[in-house]
């Protein structure tokens, strides 16, 4: 039961590629002993399973049946795979994220926008505490489709600066795979520029509600922020709840903390890791698709 499993996954994540538009080798004159296919799975599938490269390779031994779906003739070494993610371009690597929700029948994004911290270390607080270590976080922003609960896109970041510089590229990056119909973002998102860029560029319903409730309607500034005084549906607004959802599913089933020690491979573990999440949740809505299909015949 637990290799049909992987089976399945890689089955999405396959389909996901090929939507992507992924060649399967970056240069015509490469070894053509893996494929870059093949790399990228078993790159999300280290993160599905939360093991270093080398235990990871070790465990590859025996997943015999997901071996033989990726045609691996033989398991690569594991610092193959980690040259590989040092070497993968990152814009190659958002295009795969945003591909996720092409393969279902969603024709607008209702969006939402969070972000969360993870630890750059997995070292216990008592000993960041009495070592004198200041701890440090990596931002993970993510944008997702909140009804299916699928991330379109991301940005990181260690800056301590406020979330809110985040959105435009979010948002533009998720309306380049779909129109938006609506976004739903919490205070901290709260601009007049926001909700500009999504009622007058992205031509789609912004819910973000003003900070500062104590301030009265004619002393805020922005039409849209005092519409957003005024009232907001409250039933569209709590659909934002699902991207703490994502965040908090991604931070139980991967980890909230990375292992990698370069900031590059940081990032690129956090990519693989919404990958991971991503290739989860839709095999999950397949599965349940198809059966929905089976007993409506």
């Amino acid at each position: 039961m637990k290799e049909s499993r992987y089976v399945k996954l890689a089955r999405t994540m396959l389909n996901v590629l090929m939507r992507a538009r992924v060649p399967l080798y970056m240069h015509g004159k490469s070894n053509h002993i893996y494929t870059v296919w093949q790399h990228i799975i078993l790159l999300a599938f280290r993160q599905y399973e939360g093991k270093s490269y080398r235990r990871f390779v070790e465990w590859l031994h025996e997943a015999y049946y997901l071996r033989m779906f990726l045609q691996l003739d033989k398991v690569p070494h594991y610092t193959t795979l980690q040259k590989f993610a040092s070497r993968i371009n990152g814009t190659l690597l958002y295009r795969i994220i945003s591909s996720f929700i092409l393969l279902t029948k969603i024709r607008k994004l209702f969006a939402g926008i969070d972000a969360s911290g993870f630890k750059s270390s997995n070292a216990s607080s008592y000993y960041t505490d009495r070592a004198g270590i200041r701890k440090k976080y990596i931002k993970l922003s993510i944008g997702a489709e909140l009804r299916e609960q699928i991330a379109c896109s991301l940005k990181i970041r260690r800056a301590p600066k406020h979330d809110t510089i985040d959105f435009r590229p979010i948002m533009e990056r998720a309306s380049n795979i779909m129109p938006l119909s609506i976004v739903v973002a919490d205070k901290g998102y709260d601009s007049e520029y926001n909700h500009e860029l999504v009622r007058e560029h992205l031509n789609a319903l912004s819910v973000i509600p003003a900070r500062y409730e104590d301030v009265p309607v004619w002393r805020t500034h922005g039409k849209y922020r005092k519409q957003m005084k005024r009232g907001y549906d409250k039933k569209l607004y709590n659909q934002r709840n699902k991207n703490e959802t994502i965040l908090s599913v991604i931070k139980r089933m991967f980890g909230g903390h990375v292992t990698s020690r370069h900031v590059k491979m940081q990032n690129r573990e956090l990519t693989f890791r919404v990958m991971a999440y991503n290739m989860h949740r839709l095999t999950v809505f397949m599965v349940w698709f198809l059966q929905s299909q089976r007993n409506l015949n």
